[in-house]
């Protein structure tokens, strides 16, 4: 599992080539997230600008029902993706 400061890990919901989803909760407040990891140790630069403009994107729009991207956090040498949905529930 990842182990980041402040997120507890709960489990994986979802995997592919590119790119692994966990759900999680932020310890502080207990608020529901998902984790969006790249799967790659060393991603490649092509894949990081896609990561970051997912990251814009996400921020930019701000419609009800579309997940909110929370934080985009450099973990060991990839991103992870922070994302909340207010109404997930663990």
């Amino acid at each position: 599992m990842l182990e980041i400061p402040g997120i507890q890990t709960l489990n994986k919901i979802y995997e592919n080539s590119k790119s692994t989803v966990y759900r999680a909760v932020r310890t502080q407040n207990q608020q529901p997230i998902i984790l969006k990891l790249l799967n790659q140790d060393y991603p490649t630069p092509a894949e990081i600008v896609r990561y970051r403009q997912e990251f814009k994107i996400l921020q930019i729009l701000g419609l009800p029902g579309v997940i909110k991207a929370y934080d985009l956090l450099k973990y060991q040498n990839t991103l992870i993706l922070i994302l909340v949905l207010p109404y997930l529930v663990c």
